[in-house]
């Protein structure tokens, strides 16, 4: 780790002065966010959630979610760094605590508003505030909809409701492929987290009024609101998008290597769909 962030130190200390990698190939993959040179290994590469940019940070997640907009938003199925097309400020996206190494650089390039759950500008996809409705042409959601309690359908149903007609969803969460999601606090109600570190306890009391108690549990990437409540089922999760009002389903399972998107593992990739 000392090492990474030693690297990308040296890289942004000479970023004014590097000539830009106009043509990136296998041999000399290019981050498709920044357009730095991508020199980690393989193995690094290829793990979904390691920093693998010594420039910007990016993830195989990142790349590979910021690849799935492209390719997409424009319908021709093209890859380009991000940080160099030009500027398209007449489409508005919409961002679900988006990590901010592509975060700013979509606020850049389109009218991008990244929303959080816990502070401002604030977005709960349980129960959207009006004025978000049908507003955006993009929406990016990348592990995020596992951590939100209640039905699943209702949280899908919202996205599409803040999309314009023809927008476009890009998600990633966790899945399977087993033929039902996996809830795994099915009568979760009234809840709260007990205890610190590896001691913490979720504490539920059902709509019957029963208390359980759970222990073991999975946070991803800290506490507060990162506990994964649900494992997705894939072909449940494209049946549900379909019936919430979304069509042109796609799971972007191919790689581009040449960008550092190579896939070792068929879960959890990007999947876009399209607002009736």
């Amino acid at each position: 780790m000392y090492i990474f962030h030693r690297i990308r130190h040296l890289v942004r200390g000479i970023r004014h002065h590097a000539l830009p990698i106009k043509t990136p190939t296998m041999e000399r993959p290019v981050c498709n966010i920044c357009g730095f040179r991508l020199i980690a290994p393989i193995e690094v590469l290829s793990e979904r959630e390691m920093r693998s940019c010594a420039a910007c940070g990016s993830t195989l997640r990142f790349r590979a979610t910021v690849a799935a907009l492209q390719s997409e938003l424009d319908g021709d199925g093209q890859v380009r760094v991000l940080a160099q097309i030009p500027r398209r400020k007449s489409l508005r996206g919409i961002g679900m605590s988006d990590s901010g190494v592509y975060a700013h650089v979509l606020r850049q390039k389109f009218n991008y508003l990244n929303s959080f759950f816990h502070t401002r500008p604030m977005l709960d996809i349980r129960a959207p505030a009006q004025h978000y409705l049908g507003q955006f042409d993009f929406i990016v959601s990348s592990d995020v909809l596992e951590h939100v309690d209640g039905p699943t359908g209702r949280a899908l149903s919202n996205l599409r409701a803040l999309l314009k007609p023809g927008g476009l969803l890009v998600l990633t969460v966790p899945y399977g492929f087993h033929e039902k999601t996996i809830e795994h606090y099915p009568e979760l109600h009234d809840y709260r987290i007990e205890g610190d570190g590896s001691h913490r306890v979720l504490v539920n009391v059902t709509e019957d009024g029963r208390e359980q108690r759970f222990n073991n549990l999975c946070f991803h990437g800290g506490d507060g609101s990162t506990l994964e409540l649900r494992i997705y089922s894939y072909s449940d999760l494209v049946r549900q998008l379909g019936e919430v009002g979304f069509k042109d389903i796609r799971l972007h399972g191919a790689d581009y290597p040449e960008w550092g998107i190579i896939h070792r593992h068929q879960l959890g990739l990007p999947i876009t769909a399209r607002a009736a």
